[in-house]
């Protein structure tokens, strides 16, 4: 005859429950750490010259670097003019310039400023626009 506290089964230690929802966390916050990281490190490798030169240079502003981005395509000769599409009421060439002192020549010269484009949608149509009035085929949109 058993006894009820004579139970057979493997005693597993206290806590254990917590342990391993603290290590399946644990291991989880690792993996995504790691799929981070190697999501950053193909990024580096996204950005890539143009193929070819076009007509003129589109920006949207939004981004972070994208407007010193197409004034370095400006500058190595990727296209004659170059529109900034989006920018803001208040701002203006020179608060631009002077974010960009290695480019400030080429504002004055090859750069047009677009207050009026609210949304994507807005960029597009005056990008459209200024493409046509200035006859220019082909754009390398930033």
């Amino acid at each position: 005859m058993t006894s009820p506290t004579d139970d057979r089964s493997p005693k597993l230690p206290r806590g254990w429950l917590r342990a391993a929802i603290v290590s399946t966390i644990a291991l989880a916050f690792v993996g995504a750490a790691a799929g981070f990281v190697a999501f950053l490190s193909q990024l580096r490798g996204a950005e890539i010259a143009p193929s070819r030169k076009a007509d003129g240079i589109v920006v949207l502003t939004g981004g972070s670097s994208r407007v010193s981005d197409a004034m370095e395509l400006l500058a190595a000769g990727y296209g004659r003019r170059l529109l900034i599409s989006g920018v803001h009421p208040t701002s203006t060439a020179s608060d631009i310039s002077r974010t960009l002192p290695e480019n400030q020549s080429f504002m004055t010269c090859c750069v047009d400023l677009d207050r009026t484009a609210l949304s994507t949608r807005g960029n597009a149509a005056e990008a459209r626009r200024w493409a046509e009035g200035r006859r220019f085929k082909s754009l390398i949109v930033v």
